[in-house]
Parts: C-alpha cells; sequence; structure tokens
C-alpha cells in the first residue's frame, strides 16, 4: 500500500461536540483511510464509537478496529488523537475509480 504523507494539520479537525448533533451515525473516508461514527445519547452525557477499518463498505470489512469515547470536548479530543493515529499506521491512497482496462 502506497502511503501518502498526513498534512500538519488535523485532518480529523472538523470533529466537534455540534458536528455530531448533525447525524446519529456519520460514515467517511480520507482516500481508501475509511471511518464511521455512532453517537447515543447527549453532548456531555452521552458516548461516540468510532470504528476504522479496510477500503470496502463496513458491512464487508474484515479488519475493523472499534473504540468508544465520551461525547464531550475531552472525548472529542481523544477521539481525533486515536483516529489520527490509526491513519498513521494504516495508511491511505489517494481514491481513485478503475477503468476496467
Amino acid at each position: 500500500m502506497e502511503e501518502r504523507n498526513c498534512p500538519m494539520e488535523d485532518p480529523f479537525a472538523f470533529l466537534t461536540l455540534n458536528f455530531l448533533k448533525k447525524s446519529e451515525i456519520f460514515p467517511g473516508s480520507l482516500g481508501t483511510f475509511r471511518y464511521r461514527f455512532q453517537r447515543t445519547g447527549k453532548v456531555n452525557d452521552g458516548t461516540v464509537q468510532a470504528w476504522v477499518y479496510e477500503n470496502i463498505c463496513f458491512e464487508k470489512a474484515q479488519h475493523i478496529e472499534t473504540e468508544t469515547f465520551p461525547w464531550t470536548e475531552e472525548g472529542m479530543a481523544s477521539l481525533r488523537s486515536w483516529l489520527n493515529e490509526r491513519l498513521r499506521e494504516r495508511g491511505s491512497e489517494l481514491y481513485r475509480v478503475w477503468g476496467g482496462r
């Protein structure tokens, strides 16, 4: 797998308490690095479960890592740190669509 360098800025800086109010489940990716969040409860009294997995749909993924964080400012900081560490370990390639040739 060809690893791209992580930018100096935090690619997960968008993960804030308010961002997670938008949806209970949030899937996303950075190239081939896939992640998913599911929140429960309310801000400062709930949790956010996070998954990272290989470049395939979540339902078919086999190499999944998961962690649960409190839905607090401190929990969001821990979540961003955990995701950045997984990104460094797993790497990412730019996403591309194969032409079938």
